[in-house]
């Protein structure tokens, strides 16, 4: 433990040499508009939500729709972000399907698209059907046909369909190289065409890795350009964005108003002012509308996350450092004298944070969830030394032992903890789960990790040494090469994860989902190698479409 005099001597900021990161400054300061929710107005749109629902209720469990409408009108219900109104009756559809898919005979007929659409809609609900179903479209060497390039349609359904495979499906390997290269080569033939549109989008964005509140946003719009669109969902998908982007509005003006209360921040210059691309974080983990109080209590853990993580990564020297990390351990505010000012001030912030988050009346019949989650975050802050450690002083571990360390630091299974704070289903048994390392948990926080490190590496390097740096000098690679290998290893982690949505679940789909749509917005803030969260330009227009652009209704 640091004396007094040496805790004087770290705050004497003129003989201390810092990692700072210059991070870029916050974009959205006068750029989100106060916003009231009308409740008149909100109440009108429910009311016709909840007749149109009715409609598409009907639709859906119609006895006249052949497999191959109902498994399409599935399809758009869910693109179009309104399957939360019909869990059930999409339930008892896709069983039934199921159910019938041992009849291999029946569906000798379909297209490529039909049994792409249906492997890939059952696969992500669960369901194990083989991909067998693929095999008649492949000749005697294991190659799919090459008059299936033709099928643009069917070629586009068949890369969603590879992107929810899992170890073992060799067949989607193949399915996914075939069709991104014909894809790829299709442009000139699809001028001006919605089919273009969505093959263009896909080939950026899969449809499985994307955050669902964006890609819905997306598609609406696409739809809304098919002269063969369905005008009842149509109205429905655009009333319910719009009713749900009301409710979006009112939560992100909580928690600004919250930041500017707590005033945090402002005070740790060093820090990123996140905010905005913090409810970003948790409209894209619980993006339904029984989530409200969920996304508003994620928000304020993720930039509780993000500040911390700024501590430990981008202002705090060692010695500083071992000092919070002790604090950390002992978790009540005692001996906090020994910390220098900011970290003071940061930690008992923290600390009165969790302390109102614990005696809140929504959380407090969840002891076991929320000890999970205080145990997660001395974890989480012990692991943050380690790796601080290897990076300022450069003293590099192996490969392996960074992983081990980086899994955690990554805040992958912090979040999760958070989450299950403010999930009904995410019951002591669920806790057990978490407890337990699953391999979806392994899936994303491995995930994280490797394309959090890709995405990064460029800015960190600057002021210390990366993960990048520690595989180049491990395997004698060179930097593109490590780069790659990350971005092989997050790839496979998404087989671990899909695997893991695999019937009987060891805990409620909705927990499932919840740690999957982790995965899925790290996919999108650190695409191409990128890092929006810390350069917010590059998820600006995302959040404009999701939170302030509205539809016309």
């Amino acid at each position: 433990m640091a004396s007094s005099e040496t805790a004087h001597h770290l705050c004497n900021e003129h003989e201390i040499a810092r990692p700072l990161a210059y991070f870029p400054e916050n974009i959205w300061s006068d750029r989100i508009a106060s916003f009231t929710l009308d409740k008149q107005e909100h109440e009108k749109y429910a009311k016709e939500i909840e007749l149109l629902s009715e409609e598409v209720r009907r639709m859906l469990l119609s006895t006249e729709n052949n497999v191959m409408d109902q498994l399409d009108l599935i399809d758009k219900v869910e693109r179009l972000g309104i399957s939360y109104h019909f869990d059930n009756e999409i339930e008892e559809q896709l069983q039934k399907i199921f159910d019938e898919c041992a009849n291999f005979e029946k569906y000798q007929n379909f297209d490529l698209s039909t049994v792409a659409l249906q492997f890939r809609l059952l696969r992500q609900h669960g369901f194990n059907i083989s991909c067998d179903v693929f095999q008649k479209f492949v000749d005697a060497d294991g190659k799919f046909k090459d008059s299936l390039g033709k099928d643009k349609r069917g070629l586009l359904n068949l890369y969603e369909a590879a992107h929810v495979r899992t170890y073992g499906d060799s067949i989607l390997e193949e399915a996914l190289t075939f069709a991104t290269t014909h894809l790829k080569t299709c442009g000139a033939q699809l001028v001006d065409s919605t089919l273009a549109k969505q093959v263009e989008h896909a080939l950026k964005q899969p449809l499985h890795k994307g955050i669902p509140r964006l890609e819905i946003r997306h598609y609406i719009s696409i739809y809304e350009e098919d002269e063969s669109n369905n005008k009842l969902l149509l109205r429905l998908a655009k009333m319910d964005y719009h009713w749900s982007q009301m409710l979006h509005k009112q939560e992100l003006c909580e928690i600004l108003r919250w930041g500017k209360e707590l005033n945090i921040v402002s005070k740790a210059s060093y820090s990123r002012e996140r905010y905005v691309e913090c409810y970003f974080w948790a409209l894209g983990t619980f993006c339904e509308p029984q989530y409200s109080l969920a996304r508003i209590f994620f928000s304020k853990i993720v930039l509780w996350i993000s500040l911390i993580d700024d501590i430990y990564d981008a202002y705090g020297t060692v010695d500083e450092l071992k000092i919070f990390t002790d604090a950390a351990e002992r978790w009540d505010g005692s001996e906090t004298d020994q910390l220098p000012e900011y970290m003071k001030t940061s930690f008992m912030a923290l600390l009165k944070f969790n302390e109102k988050l614990g005696e809140d009346s929504a959380l407090k019949q969840k002891t076991n969830a929320f000890n999970l989650y205080v145990e997660e975050w001395k974890n989480y802050m012990r692991t943050s030394l380690t790796q601080s450690k290897w990076f300022l002083t450069r003293e590099l571990p192996s490969f392996a032992e960074y992983l081990k360390i980086g899994m955690v630091t990554s805040t992958y299974y912090l979040l999760p903890a958070a989450g299950f704070l403010v999930m009904e289903s995410a019951t002591d048994d669920a806790v057990k789960w978490l407890l337990s390392n699953p391999k979806l948990i392994q899936g994303i926080t491995k995930h994280g990790r490797m394309i959090n490190d890709v995405g990064t590496h460029e800015f960190e390097k600057l002021r210390g040494a990366t993960a990048i740096e520690i595989y180049m000098k491990d395997y004698n690679v060179s930097e593109e090469e490590a780069m790659k290998k990350f971005e092989d290893m997050a790839d496979d982690a998404w087989k671990d994860m899909n695997a893991e949505f695999s019937r009987p679940t060891a805990v409620p789909r909705d927990v499932l989902l919840m740690a999957l749509n982790l995965a899925r917005i790290c996919e999108v803030i650190y695409k191409n190698r990128g890092d929006g969260y810390t350069k917010p330009r590059e998820l600006e227009a995302h959040i404009i479409a999701m939170l302030i652009d509205s539809l016309s209704v």
